[in-house]
């Protein structure tokens, strides 16, 4: 196209190399996430959305306050799995990087790291290394969960003898 005198090297260039891996993984996994959350909004009754049409209701307040809550539940399984699933991370910056992670070691990924310490039998790093990623990987989940599932509304809050306020 004449756009660049010489051919880019991806791999050479840090964002190269990070802009390979995402676009890897991303076409990896978009089609499951797609399925999934396609799944989640073909399973809203389209009687709400004539109900809020005739009530006056913009296309965007349609989306975010009917679509959105009805499928906050598929859509914090599809964070918390696509969340375990970049902390786990290894096989597409292996595979490109020779294990190294290189340039700069820019695409190291926990368990690459990981990895690392056990073919080099330091087994006590590798022991560290897999309790911090489940401690991160546990915080972040509970802390997805607890903010996809917690109930949005503050009008629905109850006083101390059950009635509402």
């Amino acid at each position: 196209m004449g756009i660049l005198n010489q051919p880019f090297r991806f791999l050479a260039s840090i964002a190269g190399t990070r802009g390979l891996v995402a676009f890897m993984n991303f076409l990896m996994w978009f089609g499951n996430t797609t399925i999934l959350l396609m799944a989640a909004i073909m399973g809203v009754d389209p009687g709400l959305y004539e109900a809020a049409e005739i009530d006056g209701a913009s296309s965007s307040q349609m989306f975010w306050r009917i679509t959105i809550p009805l499928i906050r539940p598929i859509m914090a399984y599809v964070l918390i799995t696509s969340l375990i699933g970049g902390l786990q991370m290894f096989d597409v910056p292996q595979v490109l990087t020779n294990g190294n992670g290189n340039p700069d070691r820019s695409v190291t990924t926990m368990i690459m790291y990981l990895n690392n310490h056990m073919y080099s039998k330091n087994y006590g790093m590798a022991g560290a290394i897999s309790t911090v990623l489940f401690v991160l990987c546990a915080v972040l989940c509970f802390l997805i969960y607890f903010n996809m599932t917690r109930d949005g509304d503050s009008s629905k809050k109850t006083t101390k003898g059950g009635a509402h306020k």
